[in-house]
């Protein structure tokens, strides 16, 4: 028996080539342009300070000049035209003609228990709280015993006269010792303005 002879051929290999997928990309959406900061108008007349070293005074130029104030002169104080001359001593007595306490009229104030007040009345009230009084206010020249304490009149004619007869009084002494080349001017304006308040009372009752 005779073997046949088979040619087999090569078995062929099956070759395949694999593409490599291609990559996924996104698509990235383009970014969006970074906005540009808005420089700030600089201001009118603001300059830009440089950082000072320490020990260098800071210099800004077209800075405002700075305000000083200034204080007024204060004005001479005018001494109380009721008030006696200056030097003069004051008494208060009790009714047995005792001296309770006393101050001198000086030309800057009224002397008490060695401190010199701006009014009689505060150097009444100083007193007053040495006798032990409780008064919350006190008349100076009713308390020193210039003045008699006022009393209601009835008549308002009657008490109008009272009250003329004292300003009158005030203002005779006024103008007989205290006036001086310096208030002169002050005194007489003063006077002229009463003039037209009484007129102007003289022509509502007319």
């Amino acid at each position: 028996m005779s073997k046949k002879s088979e040619t087999r051929k090569p078995a062929e290999k099956k070759t395949t080539t694999k593409t490599a997928p291609e990559p996924k990309t996104k698509a990235t959406p383009a970014r969006a342009e970074a906005k540009k900061p808005v420089e700030a108008k600089p201001k009118k007349d603001a300059v830009a300070a440089a950082p000072a070293q320490e020990g260098t005074p800071t210099v800004v130029e077209n800075a405002a000049p700075a305000k000083t104030a200034t204080a007024a002169p204060a004005a001479p104080r005018t001494p109380d035209p009721r008030l006696p001359a200056p030097g003069t001593l004051l008494q208060k007595r009790d009714r047995h003609g005792a001296v309770r306490c006393e101050c001198t009229v000086e030309a800057d104030g009224i002397r008490y228990a060695g401190k010199v007040y701006r009014s009689l009345s505060a150097a009444a009230m100083a007193a007053a709280k040495d006798l032990g009084l409780t008064n919350r206010t006190q008349n100076g020249f009713v308390f020193w015993g210039l003045s008699k304490p006022p009393r209601k009149a009835g008549d308002p004619l009657v008490a109008l006269e009272r009250a003329w007869e004292r300003y009158h009084g005030n203002v005779a002494t006024l103008v007989k010792e205290r006036v001086t080349d310096e208030n002169r001017a002050a005194v007489l304006s003063t006077i002229q303005k009463h003039v037209q308040a009484i007129e102007s009372l003289r022509e509502k009752v007319a």
